[in-house]
């Protein structure tokens, strides 16, 4: 099934976002991350590559990956493909909770996959041809894919670690949220410990044993993020882009962006 490439942001009414995966043209990596929303990606064509805990799932045409609030993972897509995506904020489920604002669901293949593709994309189908009464329908089908989540998806008996696990990445998740709020200015490690009450190498060791990454590399990849969509966007030159995005000059981003990216800045902004 073919989609018209647009990002798409569904308006107010509805319980969750929609739309098609930033990574659809290929060449495309997103580093190590998490959210509060549960994330499904759902690839109608090409495909993608997961890696949550350390483990590497390959997803191909006609199937989907769920993304548990506060799971760490990271996305591979070198090749072009269409994947809806769609996000629910975590509050939806809280009349089903295993625990204090947790629940969890699995990864592993189910005997309802096969309709709860079909009902993805016909949930997207129905957002682009917004034929009358589109919305009631719309909400119709979100309803009956979060029937099948809670009923064929959802582990009801959880090992603690993930559950401490969440609560830590919980944590993290304000101090990273402030990190993306002010990218551009100042973020020594010390500095954001201070801020949020904790020492340097407590906030240092909470980074690398529940994200999985150092805060130096998380923060310059935040960098890098919306440095890339500077050069892209062509209103900037590389030493303007640089200071916009919280680098110290146009040397440091390039080092960054050339061992992240295996190119330079001036490069990426000519082909994009």
């Amino acid at each position: 099934m073919q989609f018209a490439h647009e990002l798409i942001v569904p308006e107010v009414g509805f319980p969750f976002k929609l739309f098609l995966f930033e990574g659809r043209e290929g060449h495309y990596h997103r580093e190590k991350h998490w959210h509060r929303s549960i994330e499904i990606f759902a690839v109608c064509d090409g495909e993608l590559e997961f890696k949550i805990d350390e483990k590497t799932w390959h997803l191909t045409a006609g199937e989907f990956m769920i993304v548990n609030s506060n799971e760490v993972h990271e996305v591979d897509s070198p090749l072009p493909n269409e994947t809806i995506v769609l996000q629910i904020p975590l509050k939806v489920f809280e009349k089903y909770y295993t625990g204090e604002q947790f629940i969890w669901f699995t990864h592993e293949p189910g005997r309802k996959d096969a309709r709860f593709m079909e009902l993805l994309e016909e949930l997207y189908q129905t957002y682009c041809e917004k034929q009358c009464g589109y919305d009631m329908k719309m909400n119709s089908i979100f309803y009956h894919l979060l029937y099948l989540l809670v009923k064929e998806y959802r582990l009801t008996e959880v090992e603690d670690a993930f559950v401490r696990k969440n609560k830590n990445l919980n944590k993290l998740s304000a101090i990273t949220s402030y990190m993306k709020e002010n990218y551009a200015q100042e973020l020594s490690l010390e500095e954001v410990a201070r801020i949020f009450g904790y020492s340097p190498t407590y906030l240092s060791r909470m980074f690398q044993k529940y994200a999985g990454i150092t805060y130096k590399s998380y923060l310059q990849n935040i960098r890098l993020e919306y440095a890339m969509k500077d050069l892209k966007g062509g209103k900037y030159n590389i030493t303007e882009t640089a200071l916009r995005s919280g680098f110290s000059g146009s040397k440091a981003m390039a080092r960054a962006f050339r061992k992240k990216y295996g190119i330079l800045p001036s490069e990426y902004r000519e082909n994009a």
